[in-house]
């Protein structure tokens, strides 16, 4: 009788855990729109866009930063993923953030004098 009860607990135990369990999926985004990652991208050209042709394709950036007589445009778009399993006497976090930028140098004209995308992409949401 006593294996009984020790099997019977046991099983409402492992009931108990794995109804108290749960798995988290959660995506977040933070930042501009990466339109320069678009099906059809704007493009720039060193030496002739301009600070105007910049925001008018992209909108605000994400900081306006001074360098000397250089303006720098910096656009930022965070992903982060998160998967969670959660029980009682155990908890898993997985966590994976992506960053998707794009920065513009400006001289004291308004002219572009360079610019750079980073590797990392964050896939645009299909419409």
């Amino acid at each position: 009788m006593n294996r009984f009860r020790l099997a019977l607990s046991l099983t409402a135990f492992w009931l108990c855990m794995t109804a108290l369990a749960g798995c988290i999926s959660e995506t977040t985004s933070q930042g501009v729109a990466n339109l320069w990652r678009g099906e059809s991208p704007p493009v720039f050209r060193q030496g002739t866009s301009t600070q105007q042709d910049v925001l008018t394709a992209l909108g605000p950036p994400s900081q306006v930063i001074s360098l000397g007589n250089q303006t720098v445009f910096y656009y930022l778009l965070q992903q982060t993923r998160s998967q969670s399993a959660v029980l009682i006497v155990y908890n898993q976090i997985q966590t994976n953030i992506v960053y998707d930028r794009v920065i513009f140098f400006f001289d004291a004209k308004g002219r572009l004098t360079d610019f750079a995308t980073s590797n990392e992409k964050i896939e645009r949401p299909k419409k």
